[in-house]
């Protein structure tokens, strides 16, 4: 193509997309930055095909901004991770960067795509690093940066986009191996960073639509490139100093009150419950990351700047760990209490938390069975509008379209927190079991599922009056859910009655959820 424009920005999209599903598995294999949890490849691969959708939607007549910063909003609201946010907030950078440099180099004289293009990386690398609340040297935002410089120092000659574009990623290809060095996590590991993987195969399919003839879509690939490494890290390690927390909490915010320090702010409060940091996004809409032990206050920090929706929980291991204990089932779960987000993510769901600001709906459902990572996936939806959406969604075929091989299937019962407790506890509690056979479970679970309400917060005999009624209804019962509004003052007495009255009867208790009676009382 001679020119960089909307046609070439869209191609870029798709053979982005094309060239992260193939290079997916060798990137997740060297994740180590900043913990060790393989999903970055997965995560930018996810990532990238909701952009690459949304840069399909711009109008055939827009121009190369326009396309880009479909591209990134597409890429913003799809993102995945840390490392996903980070190169939704890079293609930000990079469509502004575009219009920046349009203003500045002005007219189609030769060399001057090269100029914008450079630029327009400079803008992209700057963009990405101000997304993290603390960047660190030898990462996707140290190659980012490189990129920039080398790009800019190669348009400086005068060179078209595609040859500027090729120098730096060269470049920066041979000294992948030494940057990543300068990361004491990377080098202990021996691999280079994952992220900065991922941002150059992004660039890489840019430099194939500049060279592929104007209008034609570049040929796809029919592998991952062969610079990717190939392999691990070595045996032991460790995650990034001051970098841990058990949970990822992920959501959209479109704060009340929109300034330019507005991600300063929403930074500043999220480092507060956890680490792993990055905020992204524009006036109107911002995606928030942060890995954390108390999923509540994270997801309370953002609703601080405004309505919050796609809020969703997961183990910071996420569907890798569940592969690794060699569970095949997908468990998305919903629910209105953020308080109980946490305990559900613990047994490796992945939790869609509706906030009262809106509702959960199919796109929040597909997105969070997407972040399973598996093809039989089973939704509890925890709430009325989840349980409409959700029954949208399935049909025979799987999916309902959206997730292709996909098989999705509903316990459309379990709504409230005490059923879907009670059926995640027969989804989950058995990993390796058919999964179809696990999901009749949670159903048979709820059809025997006896419930009553105590209202007493600190009735240790209430509780267990309570529980002697229910199992005189269901004699056979063998497990007793403790649904508990606030925090536990007489959880120990309350335990420890029910084990000397039923030592047979296992007792789990669920909350604080934080709204409701003081006791929802279950037994199966």
């Amino acid at each position: 193509m001679e020119e960089l424009d909307g046609a070439v920005v869209r191609a870029w999209a798709v053979a982005a997309a094309d060239a992260m599903a193939w290079s997916a598995a060798r990137i997740d294999a060297v994740n180590v930055f900043p913990v060790r949890d393989a999903d970055t490849g997965t995560n930018v691969r996810l990532t990238l095909a909701g952009g690459a959708a949304a840069a399909g939607r711009a109008p055939q007549s827009a121009d190369a901004e326009e396309v880009a910063r479909a591209f990134a909003l597409g890429c913003l609201r799809s993102a995945r991770g840390n490392s996903g946010v980070i190169l939704s907030q890079y293609l930000e950078g990079f469509a502004a960067g575009l219009g920046d440099a349009s203003h500045d180099v002005p007219g189609r004289a030769p060399g001057t795509d090269g100029k914008l293009l450079a630029r327009a990386l400079v803008r992209a690398a700057a963009e990405s690093a101000r997304a993290v609340a603390l960047p660190q040297e030898g990462t996707v935002l140290t190659v980012a940066r490189l990129v920039g410089e080398r790009a800019s120092r190669s348009a400086a000659d005068g060179g078209p986009a595609d040859q500027v574009l090729g120098v730096a990623l060269r470049e920066a290809r041979a000294e992948l191996r030494h940057v990543s060095a300068g990361n004491p996590v990377l080098r202990q590991a021996g691999v280079v960073d994952a992220g900065a993987c991922a941002l150059l195969v992004l660039l890489e399919a840019l430099e194939r639509a500049l060279l592929a003839p104007t209008g034609q879509q570049p040929a796809p690939l029919t592998g991952a490139p062969d610079w990717l490494p190939v392999g691990g890290p070595r045996t032991g390690g460790r995650n990034a100093p001051g970098f841990g927390g058990t949970f990822e909490v992920m959501m959209l915010v479109r704060p009340s009150e929109p300034d330019a320090a507005v991600g300063d702010r929403l930074r500043t409060a999220l480092a507060e419950v956890g680490d792993s940091v990055a905020v992204v996004g524009a006036d109107d809409l911002w995606h928030l990351h942060v890995h954390t032990d108390l999923p509540a206050a994270a997801i309370e920090a953002g609703g601080a700047a405004g309505p919050r929706e796609q809020v969703v929980v997961r183990l910071v291991e996420g569907a890798a760990a569940q592969v690794a204990a060699g569970d095949d089932l997908g468990v998305v779960i919903g629910t209105a209490s953020p308080a109980t987000a946490g305990w559900f993510a613990t047994g490796g769901a992945v939790v869609v938390v509706q906030c009262p600001e809106a509702p959960v709906d199919a796109a929040h459902l597909v997105r969070a069975a997407a972040d399973t990572g598996s093809d039989h996936v089973v939704v509890l939806p925890g709430t009325e509008e989840a349980a409409a959406a959700v029954r949208l969604l399935v049909d025979p075929d799987g999916g309902g379209g959206e997730l292709p091989g996909v098989r999705v299937e509903a316990v459309d019962t379990a709504v409230g927190v005490l059923r879907t407790a009670v059926a995640s506890l027969a989804l989950l509690g058995t990993h390796g079991g058919a999964a179809a056979g696990r999901a009749e479970q949670a159903r048979a679970a709820l059809l025997r599922l006896r419930s009553c309400d105590v209202e007493a917060a600190d009735g240790v005999g209430d509780v267990v009056r309570a529980v002697e009624r229910l199992v005189a209804e269901l004699p056979s019962a063998q497990a007793v859910t403790l649904q508990h509004a606030h925090p536990l003052r007489a959880g120990a007495a309350v335990l420890g009655a029910l084990a000397d009255r039923f030592p047979d009867l296992d007792a789990v208790p669920v909350g604080p959820v934080g709204s409701g009676p003081a006791w929802r009382i279950g037994v199966d």
